[in-house]
């Protein structure tokens, strides 16, 4: 599991247990970290520890962009799980923006399969969805017609210039793939390094064989004479 998974699993289950306690102590929520029999890496506890403050702190915002697109859902139906998954990838793609809304997305509704109910994941995709549309000024595309009732309106200059979904994830897509490239380009080089050094240790090995095959047959040279 990679490690941002990790991290965001962990402050599920911060906010969760915040949740159930109604409480918004931080401490309390770092408490949680104690009943794993191993503990995280330092990096994942800090992420998860980030985006639980970022959660609770940006907390009534977070809810009302979710309750905008709820269609009539009353708070309390929502299951706890579903909400706080919903609030941890709002709060990574628009208040903390450390990951684009197409990764966090995914990985809420992959979290969203693994720990909440059948209907979990599509329900968690539809509303942050419609989030990420509001947030990122998104167009949904519609079908193309084939004659167009009137002729669509000129986008005023200082309007905020708007862009596709399809656009939005060929960006984010083309970045995605730039990254894996990098990531492809560390591995090996961290590969060629190990490679030389294991060769490094090999010939050291070989030599020092060869220094004690050379002791050995100077010794028994001087035993003979």
């Amino acid at each position: 599991m990679l490690p941002r998974r990790k991290s965001r699993i962990l402050a599920l289950c911060m906010l969760y247990a915040l949740d159930m306690q109604r409480t918004d102590d931080l401490e309390a929520a770092g408490r949680i970290e104690t009943i794993f029999s191993r503990p995280f890496p330092q990096s994942v506890t800090d992420y998860a520890r980030s985006l639980v403050t970022s959660v609770v702190r940006n907390a009534e915002k977070i809810d009302e962009l979710i309750f905008r697109h709820t269609h009539n859902w009353d708070k309390e139906r929502i299951a706890m799980v579903d909400r706080q998954i919903m609030r941890i990838a709002i709060c990574e793609f628009s208040f903390k923006h450390s990951a684009p809304a197409v990764v966090a997305i995914n990985e809420a509704v992959a979290i969203a399969k693994i720990f909440g109910t059948e209907e979990s994941g599509r329900f968690v995709n539809g509303i942050l969805d419609a989030v990420n549309v509001e947030v990122n000024n998104l167009v949904r595309e519609e079908p193309a017609k084939e004659e167009a009732e009137e002729p669509a309106p000129e986008v005023p200059k200082e309007e905020k210039p708007k862009i596709t979904r399809s656009a939005y994830l060929a960006k984010y897509a083309k970045e995605a793939t730039i990254l894996e490239k990098e990531k492809e380009a560390r591995r090996a080089a961290i590969e060629a390094e190990r490679e030389a050094e294991r060769e490094e240790r090999r010939k050291a090995r070989e030599a020092e064989r060869e220094a004690r095959r050379a002791q050995r047959e100077a010794e028994k040279l001087e035993e003979e004479y």
